[in-house]
């Protein structure tokens, strides 16, 4: 027997855990001994069961001949990950949960990407103590009771819903009361779903949220505590906030909030209560945007694909920021031509395709180390004394020859850079710059 083959069971399931279900199940047929290592493994992947399998009957079978043998076998009793991939058969994906409950499963992972949703049965989960990750994709959440002996799912925390429809989500976030990390995607239809901010508030503990393509709608005050007392970082993509201050508000340690795809008109404000550390807005079609004076305590903001309407506000809050990132960013027609970044403490500047930003002029900040621009150079403006400590500039102009041959213009440009130490260019920019000089002293020479 080789040396390999010499090691325990449970050694050798963690090593073919490694492998895909097809490689996974051709080790049966090594030897004798190796006929059901594969049963001791830990993580199954079944979506290698439809290989060569078109017939959605024989493709469920296949999968219920591996439990069964699985739950055959002795060895074959704490799992720690399965991946079952979604059908549209809620008598089997019943089944598949209930072998996942009497295996001590602590990851499921169920995968519809095709088909109509299908209504997923939650009573086979009863209380399945062992769950700490779930993650359903493309199925339809009933209703759910509670259960008489506590929540279905008392340790689960980490949950992800994809293109799913919650029938009730205060009773089904009910089950979830150590939540730490939620996910939801609802699907992208004419329908309107509803998730209010109070069916969360059975997860004390929730952490980490993203929501996508859902409503959050108005609900009368609460004078309890905070909705979301623990929440860290918050992420919201096409969300419709009926009362987004509000939302805010019930933040109390809140400190990454990002939004994309922002309805119009949604707005909300940012003062010395609120410990929003990192903003990030990411616009879809450029929607307005209306910032007022931001909180102190923030240090990171990227604006990415909006329109700004009030550019001396926004000056106002670069007043604390150590990260500022600009992408594709919009001047409002009417308003002022550009801002001027005042930072003491900024430290990153990122500004990209700013031709409709309009001039950047950077000045008063003394602890800029990295300087990336990409656009027209001829709206960036960093004078000498705002760049004492800059350590990397990547200059990439989109237009080329910009100055037209004009090395004065290049050299009030470059001259606030002369110290720094790691300069990034394009190739015609550094001839530009540093060639055409060098060539008109080439030229001096020969005249004379």
């Amino acid at each position: 027997m080789d040396r390999i083959s010499a090691l325990d069971d449970k050694v050798l399931g963690r090593i073919v855990s490694l492998l895909p279900l097809k490689e996974m199940l051709r080790t049966s047929v090594l030897s004798r001994r190796w006929r059901r290592v594969w049963t001791a493994a830990r993580a199954f992947d079944f979506t290698g069961a439809e290989v060569d399998c078109f017939d959605v009957d024989v493709y469920i079978s296949r999968i219920d001949s591996y439990l069964d043998q699985l739950s055959a076998s002795s060895s074959c009793t704490d799992i720690h990950f399965i991946f079952f991939p979604g059908i549209q058969d809620p008598q089997a994906a019943d089944r598949w949960i209930r072998f996942a409950t009497d295996h001590n499963v602590a990851t499921l992972v169920f995968d519809l990407r095709i088909g109509r949703p299908v209504r997923l049965s939650f009573s086979s989960f009863q209380l399945c103590r062992s769950l700490t990750t779930l993650e359903i994709c493309g199925y339809i959440m009933p209703r759910l009771a509670a259960y008489p002996l506590g929540p279905a799912f008392p340790s689960l925390r980490s949950l992800s819903l994809y293109d799913v429809t919650i029938a009730d989500p205060r009773t089904f976030f009910a089950q979830c009361p150590v939540i730490e990390r939620l996910t939801v995607e609802f699907p992208d239809d004419d329908r309107d779903h509803l998730l209010p901010a109070s069916a969360l508030r059975s997860c004390p503990l929730l952490s980490t949220i993203s929501l996508t393509d859902c409503t959050v709608p108005r609900e009368p005050p609460s004078a309890g505590p905070p909705a979301f007392p623990s929440l860290r970082a918050a992420r919201l993509e096409n969300v419709r906030v009926a009362a987004p201050q509000s939302l805010l508000d019930s933040c109390p340690v809140i400190a990454e909030l990002t939004i994309q795809s922002p309805p119009e008109g949604f707005a909300f404000r940012l003062d010395r209560r609120h410990t929003v550390s990192t903003l990030r807005i990411i616009g879809r079609n450029f929607p307005r945007l209306s910032l007022p004076s931001l909180s102190p305590s923030l240090r990171t903001l990227a604006l990415c694909d909006l329109k700004i309407t009030n550019p001396p506000a926004l000056i106002q809050a670069f007043q604390g920021l150590e990260v500022l990132l600009l992408k594709r960013v919009r001047i409002e027609p009417g308003a002022d031509s550009g801002i001027q970044v005042r930072a003491p403490r900024m430290r990153h500047l990122m500004v990209q395709d700013s031709k409709g930003l309009g001039l950047v002029a950077v000045t008063d900040t003394p602890q800029l180390c990295r300087l990336f621009c990409w656009g027209d150079i001829r709206h960036l403006r960093v004078f000498r004394c705002a760049v004492p400590k800059l350590e990397e500039a990547f200059l990439h102009c989109m237009v080329k020859n910009p100055y037209g041959g004009k090395y004065y213009l290049w050299k009030n440009l470059m001259q606030p850079l002369s110290h720094v130490r790691l300069l990034s260019a394009n190739w015609w920019f550094i001839c530009e710059v540093l060639l055409a000089p060098i060539c008109r002293v080439v030229k001096m020479v020969r005249v004379r």
